[in-house]
């Protein structure tokens, strides 16, 4: 490759790399072409990117950016997936395709500027996506006013019944015995 295609390549994969947050390091030897194809397809019904790109030109493309340390551990035959929702949702992709695909290697990861080992990018496809998360936060945080609104509304229920019984009672003690 010329030093001009190089520079190119590079600025092209700059551009594209330099809003990334998080991508896998997966490795795709010995899996066939047809099944890399049909990967491919899914990945890309789920707005994601898998690239085969040279470590080199990766390494240089994304220096001093958010996939550097990734880029930095990357060795040998190497692809990256990119997009999609979160790179949990990349981990539960993987994870379904692994037992189709024997060739298929997970070794890196980075989330959110995390870089996962590959013992940890093992529990990539168990952990809840960041949608997920926000949702939790919010239940915790809307927990306690929703207790203290059942609270208040249970003490008046409460004492509403007392009333109403002490009524009833009252008007029973009131009405002459025929």
């Amino acid at each position: 490759m010329s030093k001009l295609v190089k520079q190119l390549v590079t600025q092209e994969l700059t551009a594209r790399y330099a809003q990334e947050t998080s991508a896998v390091w997966v490795e795709l030897t010995g899996v066939d072409g047809i099944a890399t194809n049909a990967l491919r397809r899914e990945l890309r019904a789920r707005r994601m990117r898998l690239e085969i790109v040279k470590n080199a030109l990766l390494r240089r493309a994304c220096a001093g950016g958010p996939l550097a340390r990734l880029a930095e551990a990357i060795t040998g035959p190497a692809a990256l997936i990119t997009g999609g929702e979160s790179a949990t949702a990349i981990g539960k992709l993987l994870a379904e395709w692994q037992p189709k695909l024997q060739g298929l290697k997970v070794h890196a990861a980075l989330v959110e500027g995390e870089f996962l080992d590959q013992k940890a990018v093992q529990g990539l496809a168990r952990m809840p996506s960041r949608r997920d998360l926000q949702a939790r936060v919010v239940a915790i945080l809307c927990s306690p006013g929703a207790n203290l609104a059942a609270l208040l509304l249970s003490g008046g229920g409460n004492i509403a019944g007392c009333l109403k019984s002490l009524v009833e009672k009252l008007e029973k003690a009131e009405t002459p015995a025929a």
